[in-house]
C-alpha cells in the first residue's frame, strides 16, 4: 500500500517539475526568502510584478508561485512576459525555427551531457538568443539547455 501511495504522489508532483529550469529546480519547496536570494545569486532578476524573474545570461523567463511561504512551482514563460521582445519577432530575416543541424547537434550533445544512450534526448522548447538558439532538452525527464548556432555548432550545454 505504501509503495502504491508513493508512486501516486510522485506522479502528481511531475507536472510541477516539467517546466522548471534545471538551474533552479532545487528551489522548489524552499522558503521564499532564501529562495529569492538564491534566484539572484544564480543570475535571475525580478522582471516586474507577480513574482516574474528574468535571467539575462540564459535568457529564461519564469514565474514563481509561492504557497505558505515556500516556492510551490516555477514555470517557464515566454520572453515577452519578462518585458523582452523575442529575437524572432525583432529580426524578420531570422529563421523562425532552429535548423535540423542545430536540433541534431543539441540532441547528441544532451545525450553526452546526461551520459545516456544516443537518441535519448528530444527538443522540448526552442527560442532565439541573438543569432543563436537556446534549446531546452528533455533526456528521460532530466532537463538541459543547449546554446547552438543555426549551423549546428554547440556553444554551450548546461
Amino acid at each position: 500500500m505504501k509503495r502504491k501511495l508513493a508512486m501516486a504522489l510522485s506522479l502528481i508532483a511531475l507536472p510541477a517539475l516539467a517546466d522548471t529550469p534545471d538551474d533552479i529546480l532545487d528551489l522548489l519547496g524552499a522558503r521564499a526568502a532564501g529562495a529569492e536570494t538564491q534566484m539572484q545569486a544564480r543570475g535571475y532578476a525580478e522582471a516586474g510584478s507577480g513574482n516574474i524573474w528574468w535571467n539575462e545570461k540564459t535568457g529564461i523567463c519564469v514565474k514563481v508561485q509561492v504557497s505558505q511561504g515556500r516556492y510551490k512551482a516555477i514555470d517557464m514563460l515566454p520572453d515577452r512576459d519578462c518585458g523582452r521582445k523575442a529575437a524572432e519577432q525583432s529580426d524578420a530575416a531570422a529563421p523562425r525555427s532552429p535548423s535540423q543541424a542545430a536540433m541534431d547537434a543539441c540532441m547528441n550533445g544532451a545525450d553526452d551531457y546526461q551520459e545516456v544512450a544516443d537518441g535519448s534526448s528530444i527538443v522540448k522548447h526552442a527560442r532565439r538568443s541573438g543569432e543563436n538558439w537556446i534549446l531546452t532538452m528533455d533526456t528521460s525527464g532530466r532537463t538541459s539547455h543547449c546554446t547552438v548556432t543555426q549551423a549546428g555548432d554547440v556553444i554551450g550545454m548546461e
